[in-house]
């Protein structure tokens, strides 16, 4: 017999003893012996017989979380510490077929790893607050501030900063992160945020005695500070702040706080602001706005249907519209949630181009301004990644035919560029486009003169290679002699004939044609006698 059985058999018989025998209540015997109360009370009435049959089948039983055992075992000793509302949460992040299961289910599961596994359990804070009666829905709402520090993937440290309003009818929330301490007017941004998240306002807003929004409490005749006071005016909500030290007054939202610290935020690792802010949204659809709340024992999403009409009409304050697209790198790539991806050549035109991006089915779609799709990538697991397609390392803007017609028009169809693309291509079938975007551009920089001299050169010295053009005509262009003064003329298209024209005689001093005059002797022309 396991141990565990003997355990479950001892507890068993201690529990009936001190039930029948000392006549203690359920929660006394649940006090003493560390246990659930309802735990208690189901074995109280199971018959020995219905215990021995719990028995048999009890370790046999198989789990539905089992499947994910390894992954909860992984985080429970790594942070021993963690609530099992996180674990329950990192579940439905990580995994995207996880099941629907009711939260006790989890803790459960959970509680029973810990006791195998010998974790110790951190109980729950003992924090107590005064009662608030209910409100009806639209009526009020609660704001509070946290901060918290988030490690960076460099290992680095740095302080965040958010901004919690909490609807009291329904518990829907919303939150708002910053890297910089909150004042008054990006206060009152997160409230038009929260307003646009909640599409309506209610009609009171409960706060804190916080230099962000009170000057002076002046004995109850608040002064606001001058930036939320005209805010506050704009909008059809009364402020209402708490008394000095009296946080019980607002528990509702210093609880949330206290949720999203040690649930969204629980050993989380800070990518960017614009990432933590879309994933505190995507975390409040999961699970902050869609589990069942403790209290109210309804989910908060549902409750916000019911309670929406009731809020006030909300309509745009300030200009809420968020940065539209992702900004392009010089390098003509794109970041998005810690990942470098590549674009095709010359998306970037200045500092002003920007790109759409969409996830569908683990892909990210990059699109211009007029919704062309530009690149297509599959996303990858982590963050650090760079995801590069060759291709777009090619200007692909003019097709490789149209680009071979352009090289050989610039040289007036020749014979010597159809043999030089003609080599390009068997030499360089992979790097065609960049051999010929490159030629194209040397000889355009050159001019046709030059340029046809340097392709005559290679193409008799069988120099296939956009490089070794390149190089002899910027030398050539070095070697060139000023041209002389004189009648122009106009050179002919052959390159051998124009070579020609462009070739210079030696010249010879003229003293050394006089010396030579000098040293010859003159010749007399006498008359010859002839002797009889």
């Amino acid at each position: 017999m396991k141990t565990k059985e003997i355990h479950l058999i001892t507890m068993y018989h201690e529990i009936h003893r001190l039930r029948h025998v000392e006549h203690l209540s359920i929660q006394r015997i649940a006090d003493h012996l560390s246990m659930n109360f309802r735990t208690v009370k189901s074995l109280l009435d199971m018959s020995e017989e219905e215990f021995g049959s719990y028995l048999e089948t009890k370790g046999h039983r198989p789990f539905i979380l089992d499947t994910y055992r390894e992954f909860i075992v992984s985080y429970l000793k790594r942070y021993e510490d963690i609530p099992t509302s996180v674990i329950h949460d990192r579940l439905k992040e990580h995994f995207s077929s996880f099941p629907h299961l009711d939260p006790k289910t989890v803790y459960n599961y959970v509680i029973r790893l810990r006791n195998e596994l010998n974790i110790p359990y951190v109980s729950s804070c003992d924090r107590q607050y005064s009662p608030v009666p209910d409100l009806p829905p639209g009526v009020q709402a609660q704001v509070d501030f946290g901060e918290k520090k988030l490690r960076k993937s460099t290992g680095e440290w740095i302080k965040v900063y958010f901004f919690i309003m909490l609807l009291c009818y329904s518990r829907q929330k919303f939150v708002y992160f910053r890297t910089n301490p909150f004042d008054s007017l990006s206060a009152a941004y997160a409230h038009e945020m929260a307003f646009e998240f909640f599409k309506g306002i209610p009609r009171e807003i409960l706060y804190d005695q916080d230099s962000v929004f009170l000057h002076r409490e002046n004995l109850g005749d608040y002064q606001m500070t001058e930036v939320f006071s005209r805010y506050q005016g704009s909008r059809p909500f009364q402020a209402v702040f708490c008394r000095p030290a009296d946080p019980e007054s607002k528990g509702k939202v210093e609880n949330t706080v206290k949720y999203v610290k040690r649930n969204f935020l629980f050993q989380r690792t800070y990518i960017d602001l614009t990432i933590l802010n879309e994933q505190v949204l995507c975390w409040l659809n999961r699970t902050g706005n869609a589990m069942v709340h403790n209290t109210t024992r309804k989910i908060p999403l549902q409750q916000w249907v019911y309670e929406q009409p009731h809020l006030q009409t909300w309509t745009p304050l300030f200009n809420l519209s968020r940065p539209q697209g992702y900004k392009v790198l010089k390098t003509n790539v794109v970041k998005y949630r810690g990942n470098s991806y590549s674009l095709p050549f010359a998306t970037y035109k200045n500092d002003e181009s920007k790109v759409f991006l969409k996830e569908e089915n683990s892909r990210l779609i990059i699109k211009d301004e007029q919704g062309k799709v530009l690149a297509t990538h599959q996303i990858p697991s982590g963050v650090g990644n760079n995801v590069i397609n060759t291709h777009h390392r090619r200007d692909t803007s003019v097709r490789l035919q149209e680009l071979r017609h352009s090289v050989k028009e610039f040289f007036l169809h020749s014979s010597d560029i159809v043999v030089f693309v003609d080599s390009v291509d068997r030499l360089y079938p992979r790097y065609v486009r960049d051999q010929l975007t490159a030629l194209l551009s040397s000889a355009q920089k050159a001019g046709r003169p030059d340029s046809e001299i340097a392709l005559e050169f290679c193409v008799r010295n069988k120099l296939f290679s956009a490089n070794d053009f390149r190089a002899i005509a910027e030398h050539q262009a070095t070697q060139k002699t000023i041209p002389v003064k004189g009648t122009m003329i106009r050179p002919l298209g052959d390159a051998k004939t124009q070579l020609i024209v462009n070739m210079e005689p030696d010249k010879s001093d003229i003293n050394q044609y006089e010396s030579i005059f000098h040293s010859i002797k003159p010749v007399r022309h006498e008359p010859v006698h002839t002797i009889n």
